[in-house]
Order: C-alpha cells, then structure tokens, then sequence
C-alpha cells in the first residue's frame, strides 16, 4: 500500500478501567484515505481506541494525533471534532428513538449549520440512497435493526466528515442489511475519495474487504497490514484462521474448529414443538403470517431471515411472552388479547 500522512497516530497509549487494563502502551498509525479495520472478538480494546480517537473519552496515557493535531489540546479537539463523524457501538445509539427518521436527520443537520434547502438536499440524497425515504415520518424507535444502522450513518454522513468511525456498525443486522450498508460507505467513499474510515469489526468476512487491518487481543496490537499480506504471512486462507494464527501460542494451544454433528432422526423421534398456522397481527400489519414446522427433540432449530421478518415474534409466541388467548390444543385457536389477533396451534410437548 502506498504510505501516506497518518490520519490517526497512537504514540505509548493506555487506558485503565480502575484496575482493568484496555489499551496496553498502544503505537500505531493510521494512513489517511482508506479503509482500515480493527479486527479482534469482544473485549480486545477497539472500542476503548475508537472512543480516544474521536475525542468522545479522555486520554489517560500517551499521545494520540487525530487529523495532524494533538487530541489533548481543547483548541485542537474543538476545531477538529465537527470533522469527524463517530456512530458507537449498539443499535441506533446515536438517534432520538422518538423522534421520526426525518426529524432525526433534520436535528444533525442543523447542528452542522446547513440551511433549509441543503437540508432538504442531504436528507433526500442520503435517504433515497438507504431506502429510507418511504420512512420519513416513522419514529426512529420503531425501525428494525438494519434500519435504524441505516439512519445513524446518515446522521453520521450529514456534514461530509473527514474521518468516518464507526463500531461495530453491523453487529445484529441481518446479511442483507450489511450488504447495503457497505455498499452505501463504498458509494460515499467514492464521492469523497479522501475521507478515512476505522471501522471495528468482529466479522472478519467485512474485514476481508478493509484497505488495511489492525488486530488486536488483550489491549495490544498484534499485527498490521492489508488482508493479503496477514493471509501470505500466515499461510492461511481466511482472515479467521489468520487471527488465530498471530494469538499468543498458549491462547491458540486448545484450539478446535467448530464442528455441529447433524441430527440422527427417524419415524420415532419425537417432536418437541409444533406450530400450525401461526399468525401475529399488531393492528393491520400482519408479522407472522400462518407459519408451520415441527422440531424436534434434541434438534437446533434456525430462524433465518431479514431484519423485520418475524423471527423474534415467532419465538416470542413459542416462548409465551407474546401468548395467545383461548388456545384450543387440540385444533386451531382465535383469540384477542391487548389488541393482538392470534391464530394459531403451538405444541410443547413435556416428555415427563
């Protein structure tokens, strides 16, 4: 990769949590205009080194240079902070979830001083490219997962920033969602070809696809490059197997891949759980609507599908925390309760 100026350099940096160590004497540097991801499972520290980055905590030990100026000098942070945009980690964390898709972006908008008509702009631009503008008037608490990652980017992407930092953007959106979501961030990088991006990710498939990495485990570096380089220097052919690789030797020592054994059934193995036309309506929108299957005993069962499709409220109904009133065990039921329709036959079947 070419080297370029630094966006984000890391002299001797560490972080304490009272007596929990984060960040462990940090150096690292950042090139400007790319992709880079920090990669690494929960707990490693790349939400602490984001955080620093953007200004959002305050720097403990060491130095830490955001877009060519020191982060511990307020002039600095103050002229610099409205340059970088920062979504955190958790769904829709930086939204008002009673304020509409609209509102939301109207607020973040004016905050960076845009006048009506850029507003109208920008909101337009960004939401017509996200399939978010049929939602405009919808409150940002009602958005499915996937959506309201869709809205905080936006919110993020109002004011053209110069450095993009996002945590674990797509943790709990469906694949579908990820998609567009990078396809969004690849469109946008294409219309401002030098904003830098650090993004934290567990998903080393998204990895795969960063200008350059940073791994990370127990607060420390472990290795940079891009993700050809880690897979020719480890001699692997994932980015997984390439993390594993660099993990200290007595954290990689037990290692064992995950293997599921399929599940050996016949005409005698019992069902655990049957459904038979199982329906949800809240109002006139139908969320589940007459779905059957059977599972059986000693069987993982997968619900698979976008954000919105119904898999939560389908384990719900199974659960019982979404129950149906006058449920008939032995036919189909018809029941209201709390304005909800239930249709539907739900068997658990208790060995004992």
């Amino acid at each position: 990769m070419k080297q370029q100026q630094p966006v984000v350099r890391l002299t001797q940096v560490s972080l304490h949590y009272g007596k929990t160590l984060a960040l462990d004497n940090i150096s690292l540097e950042i090139p400007a205009g790319c992709m880079v991801g920090l990669i690494g499972p929960d707990g490693v520290g790349k939400s602490s080194l984001l955080s620093l980055v953007s200004g959002a905590r305050a720097i403990q030990d060491g130095e830490i240079n955001v877009l060519s100026g020191d982060m511990r000098s307020k002039q600095h942070r103050e002229s610099v902070c409205p340059r970088i945009a920062y979504m955190p980690q958790g769904l829709g964390k930086n939204l008002y979830p009673t304020l509409s898709v609209e509102e939301n972006l109207q607020f973040f908008a004016r905050l960076f001083g845009h006048n009506a008509a850029e507003r109208r702009r920008r909101i337009d631009q960004l939401t017509y490219s996200t399939g978010l503008y049929p939602f405009l008037n919808r409150p940002a608490g009602k958005l499915s997962g996937g959506m309201k990652q869709k809205l905080g980017l936006c919110c993020s992407l109002i004011h053209d920033p110069d450095l993009l930092i996002l945590d674990e953007p797509t943790t709990g959106v469906d694949p579908l969602a990820r998609s567009q979501f990078w396809d969004l961030i690849d469109r946008v990088r294409s219309e401002q070809p030098g904003m830098s991006v650090i993004v934290a990710t567990a998903y080393m498939d998204e990895a795969q696809r960063f200008d350059w990495l940073v791994a990370m485990d127990d607060g420390k570096i472990l290795k940079t490059d891009t993700p050809a380089q880690l897979l020719e220097q480890t001699q692997t052919d994932s980015l997984e197997a390439a993390f594993i690789y660099l993990l200290p030797e007595e954290k990689r020592r037990n290692h064992v891949p995950v293997e599921i054994t399929p599940l050996s059934t016949d005409d005698k193995t019992e069902i655990a759980i049957e459904a038979q036309d199982l329906t949800m309506r809240f109002g006139d929108f139908v969320a589940v609507d007459h779905v059957n299957f059977r599972i059986q005993r000693g069987e993982i069962f997968g619900f698979l599908g976008s954000n919105g499709c119904g898999k939560s409220t389908t384990m719900k109904m199974l659960t019982g925390l979404l129950p149906a009133s006058d449920v008939n065990r032995t036919g189909s039921s018809t029941g209201k309760r709390a304005g909800l329709d239930y249709q539907s036959v739900c068997h658990t079947r208790n060995p004992h």
